[in-house]
């Protein structure tokens, strides 16, 4: 944790030069610590621990009984399959780990508030007395298919550090009858992982909104809904904060209408539009610099005599890409089953890639007429996905 908190601290201080003005933020209005000890609300954090551990009992029962990769299994039995989480408040494909900070730069409905946390009442005098004014912004990010993921940051203010630290406030959601305490995690995509009140919040940090699986309540996160942070101090006169959060239109989103960021969802076989049994086997792999992946693919086409012919290509991109062109090659001098090493390499070109939807893959390509008997010219073509990779669902 301190590693991911230390990485993103540069990028806060640039965003909030770049957030001065920002007027499209709802704010609410900031209140001063109250002056005394605090007044902790044990019973409060309680009910809500103990609301959220009994759901996400539930959801591992619920996983268990049909063969979730969670579950123990007997005895010489095979772990089972990772399946698709029908529960999910996102599509899988819409957030990449680690989540990062100033994305509400983008929302111009976010929503953010000055509030008051408290230190840890079981820590020391000096923890037990402590309280800091931090921000928090609830906002949307968009995904595929019209849909969107909502996010919770809390920023410490500069200078702090890990020594003394705020604890993480009781949250709960209201969406027209339904009122409860949900699941917030800072590592999305997941099934159970959750951060309850009294968590330290060492460093700054960003929460996914997430549902509980099997839960006999599912929020659609999408629709209108109130979130309410209680900072857990009675005798706080602003104990509690509240965020209306309109229904998300996707229309107010330019990133809505771009292309998906690349990343290994878009790993699997698509097949041309126009032409069968042509297509492009594609891969998308994480690079051990943590800021960086590599897309691989090997276009199945023919050349000019109407016969197989096959492209090779790969490049690097920042995490977060939306485009990627890769340098393209060709073999010759082959022979079947690797009976020579007399094999040639030759540069033929490139071909960039672009994703719309998880559905569709769209490339511009640009081949060298130097080619020998291999295809050759500029233009652009669509393929479609043939299938989901196992554990790899895009949506």
């Amino acid at each position: 944790m301190f590693k991911r908190s230390a990485m993103r601290y540069s990028s806060i201080a640039a965003l909030a030069l770049l957030c001065i003005g920002f007027c499209s933020l709802t704010t609410a209005q900031q209140v001063s610590a109250p002056a005394g000890k605090p007044a902790f609300n044990y019973a409060a954090v309680q009910k809500a621990r103990n609301s959220m551990q009994a759901q996400i009992a539930a959801g591992r029962d619920a996983a268990k009984s049909l063969g979730a990769n969670s579950a123990s299994t007997s005895a010489g039995a095979q772990p089972a399959e990772t399946f698709v989480n029908v529960d999910r408040a996102y599509p899988p494909s819409c957030l990449n780990s680690p989540l990062a900070f100033g994305m509400y730069a983008n929302d111009p409905n976010a929503i953010q508030a000055q509030i008051t946390l408290y230190g840890d009442p079981l820590g020391d005098s000096t923890e037990a007395a402590y309280s800091e004014v931090d921000t928090i912004t609830l906002f949307r990010v968009p995904c595929s298919a019209g849909t969107s993921a909502t996010l919770l940051e809390i920023d410490r203010p500069s200078g702090t550090t890990a020594s003394l630290y705020p604890i993480f406030p009781n949250i709960s959601v209201q969406q027209g009858n339904n009122n409860l305490y949900i699941r917030l995690t800072d590592d999305p995509n997941t099934f159970f992982a959750t951060v309850y009140s009294f968590s330290p919040i060492f460093a700054s940090d960003v929460y996914v909104l997430e549902n509980i699986y099997g839960g006999a309540t599912q929020f659609d996160y999408n629709d209108a809904f109130t979130l309410t942070v209680d900072n857990l101090n009675t005798n706080d006169s602003a104990e509690f904060t509240t965020f209306n959060l309109a229904a998300y239109n996707p229309a107010q989103y330019p990133a809505a209408s771009q292309p998906l960021p690349i990343s290994g969802y878009m790993s699997t076989n698509w097949s041309s539009q126009t032409q069968t049994a042509e297509g492009i086997v594609l891969q998308v792999y994480d690079n051990r610099d943590g800021a960086s992946r590599t897309l691989a693919f090997a276009w199945f086409t023919y050349d000019d005599l109407g016969l197989p012919f096959w492209l090779y290509g790969q490049a690097s991109f920042t995490i977060g890409g939306t485009s990627v062109t890769a340098q393209t090659v060709y073999f010759t001098n082959g022979t079947f089953a690797g009976t020579t090493s007399n094999v040639a390499q030759h540069n033929w070109g490139t071909v960039t890639f672009t994703f719309p939807d998880c559905a569709h893959m769209n490339i511009v390509y640009n081949g060298d007429a130097s080619a020998v008997n291999g295809p050759k010219g500029s233009g652009s073509a669509q393929f479609v996905r043939v299938a989901d990779v196992n554990g790899l669902v895009c949506q």
